[in-house]
């Protein structure tokens, strides 16, 4: 019985076939054929071995093209199976051939297997080649998003450029707009400078610095001199009427050669009508194109000239006035002195003997005396010596006006500390606050400096003397800024005054209250504003009637 083969590569690399002498059954290549003579050897029998030999020997030939042709596989594969059907139909009819069909099938077999082996390695170098396609392709979009990239980045580069280029030409417009203005600037100072130069009421000369000849001259030059501006024109300076055969001309234009500019104060010139006038003469070198010029500016300095004469003269006059008022203000200091001398010693003399009497009178008459006639004694004596106080107070005042300031750097804080230490007697058994803040230094005449203390503190305290509870504040007023003088503030909540009274608070012998309200002279706060005027400062006050008062000076740094 015959086995059926099932071919599954065409391709077949060799076959061999035993002829053992006996007769092969072959395989017939019509489908359509029956058996016929199966018992006994058939007439062209032998002619399809043949032919299954020579197929056999062309499936070799093909073997040994499957390596070249293995792209080719899957093609040929399928050709293979048809024939492998072909072969089973042929194998039907070849019982008789069983053993050697069965030998080649074997062959086929093996070389099948080596077909199969070889398209499984074609498929898997197809992967491969799929797989390198697959990552080419991921590549290639990637290169593609990079080139989008690119294009994108190109688009906002020609954006740029093209923004850049449109703020070029804006600035290209705004720099020919700036360079029409610039024109326009220019020629606007030209004709500025031409409206000057010809409405000046100086004469205004230009010279050519190489050849001195005038090159312009503006129209005063003719009220200046006479001289009208064609007959300046074209020529040097020392061949014009005033400047002409003047030495000095040359000299100053040899000058200007040199040195950029010079100056003549009174220069004399002599117009074209004869007159004689003085003039200012100034000459400046410039350059004009790379041209050197030289400006010439002459001003009539006459009338100046003759007040400068008269403010001379009547300074001199006005010197020997001040010295004839010197000498009539020292006399007028010796007899002011002779008066002081005379009060002091003059007028105490009669006050003494006032005095003295007014005491004998009551020791030797008071018993017989009556109370009305012992209180007269007493008004006269207590009289008496108010005037001794005034003399001595007016004596101090005169005194404050001669010598000589002894300044020196003043602690205010300690000499605040020295005058209050005058006051035992007076703040004895009181209820007074002090309020004393941090004083600066200060530069000043110490001497007269604690004489404005001890006045002001002194009112401080007499004009607290009805209060229960007195309180006197002494400090430095805030600066107004930086350059401001220190303020010093000497504050009580005494009787205080009337604050439209406050410009004869500093007066001589001006007092607010009464004399039985207060003691006191009226001398005490001239004295203060007098110290601090000699030391260039200001003293003012401010007031309320019966709510206090506020002493201020500055002393200038």
């Amino acid at each position: 019985m015959l086995g059926v083969v099932n071919f599954k590569d065409p391709l077949i690399e060799k076959s061999t076939a035993a002829h053992d002498g006996a007769s092969v059954k072959t395989v017939t290549r019509d489908g359509g054929a029956s058996k016929q003579n199966q018992g006994a050897p058939r007439p062209g029998s032998d002619t399809r071995i043949e032919q299954a030999d020579t197929r056999t020997d062309q499936a070799n030939a093909r073997t040994k093209q499957a390596d070249a042709r293995t792209e080719q596989a899957e093609q040929r594969t399928n050709q293979a199976n048809t024939r492998t059907d072909q072969a089973e139909a042929r194998t039907k009819q070849a019982d008789a051939r069983t053993d050697e069909a069965n030998a080649r099938t074997d062959q086929a077999k093996s070389l099948t297997d080596q077909a199969n082996n070889r398209t499984s390695q074609a498929n898997t170098r197809t992967n491969e080649a799929n797989a390198l396609t697959v990552e080419a392709n991921s590549r290639t979009d990637q290169a593609n998003a990079l080139t989008v990239e690119a294009n994108t980045r190109t688009d906002q580069a020609n954006t740029l450029t093209s923004e850049a280029n449109t703020r070029t030409d804006q600035a290209n417009t705004r720099t020919e707009q700036a360079e029409a203005r610039s024109v326009q600037a220019i020629l606007a100072s030209e004709i500025r400078y031409r409206r000057l130069f010809e409405t000046a009421q100086d004469g205004i000369l230009i010279l050519d610095a190489e050849t001195a000849q005038v090159v312009d001259a503006n129209p005063f030059m003719k009220d200046l001199l006479g001289y009208s501006q064609e007959e300046f024109l074209g020529k040097k300076l020392w061949e014009i009427g005033p400047f002409k055969g003047t030495g000095a001309s040359k000299i100053a234009f040899a000058e200007l050669q040199h040195a950029d500019r010079i100056h003549y104060e009174g220069l004399p010139l002599e117009t074209k009508d004869g007159r004689r006038v003085e003039v200012e003469f100034i000459s400046n070198a410039y350059l004009v194109d790379q041209k050197r010029l030289i400006q010439c500016n002459i001003r009539n300095i006459t009338e100046r000239k003759r007040a400068e004469d008269e403010i001379r003269r009547l300074n001199e006059t006005l010197e020997q006035s001040v010295a004839e008022r010197t000498t009539q203000l020292q006399e007028a200091n010796k007899e002011l002195q002779a008066f002081s001398y005379s009060v002091s010693h003059d007028l105490r003399a009669p006050l003494r003997h006032v005095l003295g009497f007014v005491e004998l009178l009551e020791k030797d008459a008071g018993p017989s005396l009556s109370e009305k006639n012992l209180r007269h004694l007493t008004t006269i004596s207590e009289a008496a010596k108010r005037m001794g106080h005034l003399i001595d107070d007016l004596l101090a005042f005169s005194r404050l006006g001669r010598g000589e300031l002894q300044k020196a750097n003043v602690n205010l804080d300690e000499l605040v500390r020295e005058t209050l230490g005058d006051f035992p007697m007076e703040t004895k058994g009181r209820s007074l606050a002090w309020d004393i803040q941090p004083l600066p230094m200060v530069r000043a005449d110490r001497a007269l400096l604690r004489m404005v203390l001890v006045n002001l503190i002194s009112n401080a305290i007499k004009f607290t003397g009805a209060r229960t509870k007195a309180k006197i504040e002494i400090g430095c007023a805030p600066k107004r800024n930086s350059k401001s003088d220190p303020t010093i503030f000497i504050r009580d909540n005494g009787a205080g005054f009337d604050p439209k009274y406050t410009d004869k608070l500093f007066g001589v012998f001006q007092r607010l209250h009464s004399h039985k309200e207060f003691e006191g002279t009226g001398i005490g706060l001239a004295n203060v504003q007098r110290i601090i005027h000699r030391h260039g400062g200001r003293v003012w006050a401010e007031g309320i009637v019966d709510g206090g008062a506020t002493f201020f000076f500055s002393i200038p740094t």
